[in-house]
């Protein structure tokens, strides 16, 4: 018969294997405490979702900030750097990653699988300029790295086609297609945010697919701390089928557990790691991304936490209902609110332009933290985001649009208006 867990004991379990619980640091981090805080944060996660939008801060600036508090982001642009310091490598886990160099090792399968795939345009270039391949990392040889926007330039091609969507050069699809086959190495971003190519030069000999599905898996397993397969899949975006193998063997290894997790909605039949943490209780009032592996996996997210999340960015602002790119607010081990932030940097102003509460509709009502609660530790976290990115004041708007909790966080803020 298998382990019965609760609902709560599961939710503690989880955020604690993601690294949740520990004091987060409330004052300006040297070099050296942000490359501890970067290293810890990878221990937990092995990876960092890349995401361009910065109207408050990059989704990969997050995690380590939800679990460490204050860090100076710049350490990670020197963490991709090719040298003996190097901690991440950039490729496709969860869409784009910062993955540490063992995770990118196991996913070499994946960049094979790219280079077997038939790519209609990478076929017609290979037909109509079948030296293009190696004219572009001759061109990287020579300049060094660059974007595939420079690489093009630099080759003359200028021609995007025509229409809407990816308007890319030959030159611009071949680096990309090179960069998805391993053949090439991303060293880092431009201001512009293009991603910094060079030669790869990892010549180690990669484990078989089968060996690297497995340590994935297990790699998942531990960071979740409990999982459904389909979260253990997800972390690194594999499929469901090919990684039911690895499953089985992790479970008759007795590294995964089969465990029942009750639910107000019914129980649900759930993976432990044979590592997982204690289900302590947590003292943590934290921001968490979107993008952040607690809750990357959608459906894990609403069935651990009782959030259904769907980001704004790409809805018309008349149709959305909780912001642009709302925030969520992890307080203990509930998702009370959510707070759509935006760094207003030319006043000095992180600008609140709605905090929105939960509704969390399995959840006893005398679990719910109150209005006042929520406002109150959202303040405080809030003067410690706005620290880190170098913000002087905390603006929070209220009225129609604004969300539930707005007219008592603005009452909070303003009675703690001193952020330094």
């Amino acid at each position: 018969m298998s382990q019965t867990i609760t609902w709560t004991r599961a939710r503690r379990i989880a955020l604690r294997a993601q690294g949740m619980g520990r004091a987060r640091r409330s004052e300006p981090a040297t070099a050296a405490s942000s490359r501890r805080a970067l290293e810890r944060t990878l221990e937990r996660t092995h990876m960092l979702q890349i995401d361009s939008v910065s109207v408050f801060a990059r989704a990969h600036h997050l995690p380590v900030f939800t679990r460490t508090g204050l860090w100076d982001p710049s350490v990670l642009d020197r963490a991709v750097r090719p040298g003996p310091r190097r901690m991440l490598r950039e490729c496709l886990a969860h869409e784009a990653t910062y993955a540490v160099p063992e995770v990118h090792h196991l996913l070499d399968f994946r960049r094979r699988a790219v280079s077997e795939r038939d790519w209609g345009v990478v076929r017609e270039i290979a037909t109509s300029s079948p030296h293009l391949f190696t004219e572009i990392k001759q061109v990287l040889a020579d300049i060094g790295p660059a974007s595939a926007a420079a690489v093009s330039q630099h080759l003359g091609d200028t021609d995007r086609g025509e229409g809407w969507g990816w308007r890319r050069t030959s030159t611009q699809w071949a680096v990309e297609y090179l960069f998805r086959t391993g053949e090439l190495d991303c060293v880092g971003r431009s201001a512009q945010f293009e991603r910094l190519y060079s030669i790869a030069t990892d010549d180690r000999s990669a484990p078989d697919r089968e060996s690297s599905l497995r340590e994935l898996v297990e790699r998942a397993a531990r960071s979740l701390g409990i999982a459904e397969p389909s979260s253990l899949a997800d972390y690194f975006r594999l499929r469901a089928g090919d990684i039911a193998p690895a499953v089985a063997e992790l479970v008759a290894q007795g590294r995964l557990e089969q465990v029942t997790v009750t639910h107000p909605a019914g129980d649900v039949p759930m993976l432990l790691h044979h590592e997982a943490p204690a289900p302590t209780p947590l003292n943590v009032a934290a921001l968490v991304s979107p993008f952040d592996p607690i809750v990357f996996h959608r459906p894990r997210l609403s069935r651990l936490f009782d959030v259904e999340y769907r980001i704004g960015i790409y809805t018309p602002a008349a149709k959305r209902t909780t912001g642009y790119y709302s925030l969520l607010f992890l307080l203990g081990d509930l998702i009370p609110a959510r707070v759509d932030l935006r760094a207003d940097r030319a006043r000095g102003v992180l600008e609140v332009r709605g905090t929105y509460r939960e509704p969390l509709p399995h959840l006893p009502a005398r679990q719910r933290p109150q209005d006042r609660a929520i406002a109150e530790a959202l303040a405080g976290e809030l003067r410690r985001a706005a620290l880190w990115q170098g913000l002087e004041e905390i603006e929070v708007l209220t009225g129609p649009g604004t969300g539930e909790l707005s007219s008592a966080l603005e009452a909070e803020v303003r009675a703690g208006a001193d952020i330094a």
